[in-house]
């Protein structure tokens, strides 16, 4: 599929030209990753910008050789590695597939090329940079200053509004996943989902979560 007749093109995308959209086919690969697979590693070189398809993907700091910080969820239709543009030569963060992906992959240098060419596609990259930034000040209040259920609650509310788009999914987060998005130990995000069960705030049947007290869960993640 060319870049002028994808079917999932990013906004962005939308601004360009067919010239510059030809450019763009022409620096780009798509690739399918399956889940768990290393799209990209921290501390490598940064030569490209990451488009996602179609899957979830998680962007993360390994802390250690154990350790690690997931800094975001993202589902189909966004970017990743946006802040390396004009900036690091290095991959500050590891990018992996949660879920089976496919992602196209695209030579910074063109993404900075054509941000000095078109003021439209410019303004759209911008939007989304904005948004990760706000996206990670919450998420800073988040992981130091709410206690374990404010956390869970917090996590379950951003898949199904900003994942899964619904009230019942299937979790395809491991529970190390969300203790590394929550910064809790893993037998805390245990606990933590059981105490929700228990409260009647959620279901959870064979990996099938459905929030049942949505507006509860709400009040619990603004309390912390």
């Amino acid at each position: 599929i060319t870049c002028n007749g994808c079917g999932s093109k990013s906004v962005p995308f939308t601004k360009l030209l067919d010239d510059e959209l030809m450019s763009m086919q022409q620096k780009r690969v798509e690739i399918e990753y399956r889940r768990g697979e290393t799209i990209a590693k921290q501390g490598h070189h940064a030569t490209h910008i990451f488009y996602l398809q179609d899957g979830l993907v998680k962007i993360y700091k390994e802390i250690s050789r154990k350790d690690n910080l997931i800094l975001s969820l993202f589902p189909s239709g966004t970017f990743m590695a946006l802040p390396t543009l004009f900036s690091s030569d290095i991959l500050p963060y590891s990018i992996a597939a949660i879920e089976d992906s496919i992602v196209c992959s695209i030579e910074k240098k063109t993404i900075e090329a054509m941000i000095l060419r078109n003021g439209m596609f410019a303004a759209e990259i911008i939007k989304c940079l904005n948004q990760c930034n706000l996206y990670h000040f919450d998420k800073i209040v988040s992981l130091t200053r709410k206690q374990m259920n404010g956390k869970m609650a917090e996590l379950l509310l951003f898949v199904s509004e900003n994942i899964y788009h619904a009230d019942r999914f299937y979790l395809t987060l491991s529970r190390k996943d969300i203790a590394e998005f929550t910064g809790l130990s893993v037998m805390s995000v245990i606990r933590g989902i059981q105490e929700f069960k228990k409260s009647g705030l959620i279901q959870d049947s064979k990996g099938w979560i459905e929030i049942k007290e949505k507006e509860a869960l709400r009040k619990i993640c603004q309390s912390g």
